[in-house]
């Protein structure tokens, strides 16, 4: 039987791409199942770019961008090399770490403009910028809107790794 984690990180993973991207998803599959049985996704409300759909693109990538550079499998990558990668460099901002990512993805041949590749495909949306408008509504303030927990800031991948490998996952590998 097909779980929803399976179902929807097939969708989010995309058709074809290199092994290496394939075994990247294959092995944040295998480390995201023990912390999101079926009954979890029902919290989920955006399911092609929600935090879970940035949290499992956001740690399949950074598995495929360890393992595509060092030459070794997606399996044999480990925890502190995925936050390293997800941590800002010294004066680098949280915004700025999309565009080293973007710097990695070139460096493989990535060709970020295309709408084919299932890397640069899923990239576009874990690059998105989920803070809120200037002339949106005041969600750090003391506004009607400063207690709405479930407000999204900053990169989806920064958001959706923050999360993942917060302790309320509890990945460990």
């Amino acid at each position: 039987m097909t779980t929803m984690l399976e179902e929807r990180s097939r969708l989010w993973q995309g058709e074809g791409g290199p092994q290496v991207w394939r075994a990247a998803w294959d092995r944040a599959r295998d480390l995201l199942a023990p912390a999101w049985p079926d009954t979890f996704f029902r919290f989920d409300c955006d399911p092609e770019r929600g935090p879970l759909a940035d949290g499992a693109a956001g740690l399949a990538t950074a598995l495929y961008l360890i393992a595509a550079e060092t030459g070794t499998a997606p399996a044999d990558v480990h925890r502190d090399q995925v936050d390293e990668l997800a941590r800002p460099l010294p004066a680098e901002t949280v915004p700025e770490i999309p565009l080293r990512w973007e710097a990695r993805l070139r460096a493989l041949g990535h060709d970020l403009g295309s709408v084919t590749d299932p890397v640069v495909v899923r990239w576009r949306i874990l690059r998105t910028d989920n803070s809120p408008q200037q002339n949106g509504p005041d969600f750090l303030g003391d506004g009607p809107d400063a207690d709405d927990s479930l407000h999204r800031w900053g990169p989806g991948v920064v958001e959706g790794l923050r999360y993942v490998l917060s302790p309320a996952v509890g990945l460990a590998f």
